[in-house]
C-alpha cells in the first residue's frame, strides 16, 4: 500500500459517520462514472455534478430571500432610465450587426 494511499484510509479514520458515508457515496459515483467511460458513454461530469446538485437541494430552505437583495445595486445605471438603457444597448448591437454583417 502507497503512503498516500496510508494517509488517506488514515484521514477517513478520523471523519465521523456522517462524513464517512458522504466518502462513500463519492467513491459510488466515481466507480459508475468510471464504468460509464470505460463502456464509452462519457458523460459531462459538470452536467451530472449539476443535476445531482439540484436533487440534492431541490426541497431545501432557501437561507436567503431574493426580496432581501431589493436596492443591492441602486447606482448601476447611473440615474439612467432603464428603458433607455436597454433601447440604447438594442441600437449598439444592431449597428454591430450592421458592421459585421457580410455584404449579400
Amino acid at each position: 500500500m502507497s503512503p498516500k494511499l496510508k494517509d488517506v484510509f488514515t484521514q477517513i479514520d478520523n471523519l465521523n459517520k456522517e462524513e464517512r458515508l458522504e466518502v462513500l457515496h463519492y467513491l459510488e459515483r466515481r466507480v459508475q462514472e468510471d464504468d460509464k467511460v470505460e463502456r464509452g458513454q462519457a458523460i459531462d461530469a459538470g452536467y451530472e455534478h449539476l443535476l445531482q446538485y439540484i436533487a440534492e437541494n431541490k426541497n431545501k430552505k432557501r437561507q436567503r430571500s431574493l426580496q432581501e437583495f431589493r436596492g443591492i445595486a441602486p447606482n448601476l445605471l447611473a440615474g439612467q432610465d432603464a428603458q433607455k438603457w436597454v433601447s440604447q444597448m438594442r441600437g449598439e448591437w444592431e449597428e454591430r450587426e450592421r458592421v459585421w454583417r457580410k455584404p449579400e
